[in-house]
């Protein structure tokens, strides 16, 4: 279904778009590897308090969110 974009509507052009999905994959992989990262300096002290369990679930958010922008925009860029 192709619907008429309307002229106030700015579209990207599809390279544009290429160069927002390989950044996006970077990015993606940059978050995980930093949480992974992170993660593996903390894991002496892991459960000590909960200041300790507050930072493991941030790390994991951030991996989580990493692991989806290289699920979506990997998938984009095979297409």
């Amino acid at each position: 279904m192709n619907f008429p974009i309307p002229d106030f509507v700015p579209v990207p052009s599809a390279e544009i778009m290429q160069t927002i999905r390989v950044v996006s994959l970077i990015v993606g992989i940059c978050l995980v590897g930093v949480g992974l990262l992170f993660q593996f300096l903390f894991k002496k002290n892991f459960f000590c308090n909960k200041k300790k369990e507050k930072k493991a679930t941030a790390l994991w958010v951030v991996i989580g969110i990493g692991v989806l922008l290289i699920a979506n925009h990997g998938i984009q860029l095979l297409f």
